[in-house]
């Protein structure tokens, strides 16, 4: 439990420490690759990893659609759909379905930090619901209009 409230405590940590806002205009895309750092379920370094490459359609400017693929180490790979809501930005909430053998859903959290008007870093966390384990991942994004 303690390693879950830590790992949620993440993005308002990085939500206080910088006020930047992400500005993306409607009709614009933001291509992505994530690593996770930190995840409840991980029995050791690179026994239990997760990467994801991901794609957000941004219909207004905060509220996107996404579809991406998950790759795993010690588990089947899977398919991504889901989005993202930004209430303030930098900080955004999304929910993802992950597709396939051993389905779930990942409810998560996160923050974006703008190292120039294209390039993003991003910090999140995720929580998914089926197996009951918690993430905490790292994305470096692209934007494009």
């Amino acid at each position: 439990m303690k390693k879950i409230l830590m790992l949620l405590a993440f993005p308002l940590i990085l939500w206080s420490s910088q006020a930047v806002l992400a500005q993306q205009a409607e009709g614009s895309y933001l291509v992505s690759g994530a690593l996770d750092l930190a995840r409840t379920d991980a029995p050791g370094v690179i026994k239990r990893y997760q990467m994801g490459l991901e794609a957000n359609y941004f219909h207004w400017y905060n509220i996107s659609f996404s579809g991406g693929y998950e790759f795993n180490y010690d588990r089947p790979n899977q398919v991504t759909l889901g989005g993202r809501y930004y209430p303030l930005e930098p900080a955004f909430l999304r929910v993802r379905g992950l597709i396939g053998k051993e389905s779930d859903v990942a409810l998560g959290a996160g923050y974006t930090l703008n190292l120039s008007y294209r390039v993003r870093l991003e910090g999140m966390v995720d929580y998914y619901a089926v197996t009951n384990v918690a993430g905490l991942r790292a994305a470096i994004g692209i934007l494009i209009n």
